[in-house]
């Protein structure tokens, strides 16, 4: 399954299982993780600033190594076709996206085995 159809999946889902969680945190700020730092919410910001990170660092590189193939072969003489842009712009968007699936699907599944 692609990293993009992952996330548009489990996304929603991940999202449906964290909101009661976070709204009762918010509710209770005393009680809601035990008297301790560290619930549901806190947890979703710093994976989320870690994910971002992780997945600027990840498309930075991708782009460097698009950049140094083109221009390898610009220095050789040949001309850029679209399919090979296209596939380039595609990769991008994958490495892009792959910390983002791997996240959420953690988070599904850390979630899902909680409720059950």
């Amino acid at each position: 399954m692609s990293a993009a159809l992952e996330v548009m999946m489990l996304a929603p889902m991940v999202i449906a299982m964290r909101v009661p969680n976070v709204m009762y945190e918010m509710a209770t700020p005393w009680h809601a993780s035990g008297g301790r730092r560290g619930g549901e919410g806190e947890k979703a910001v710093i994976e989320k600033t870690a994910v971002m990170v992780e997945s600027f660092g990840v498309v930075h590189a991708e782009m460097l190594n698009t950049w140094s193939e083109m221009a390898t072969s610009a220095m050789m003489g040949e001309l850029p076709n679209a399919a090979k842009v296209s596939r380039s712009i595609q990769d991008i968007s994958d490495a892009g996206l792959a910390p983002v699936a791997k996240r959420v699907r953690a988070n599904y599944t850390r979630l899902r085995n909680r409720a059950a």
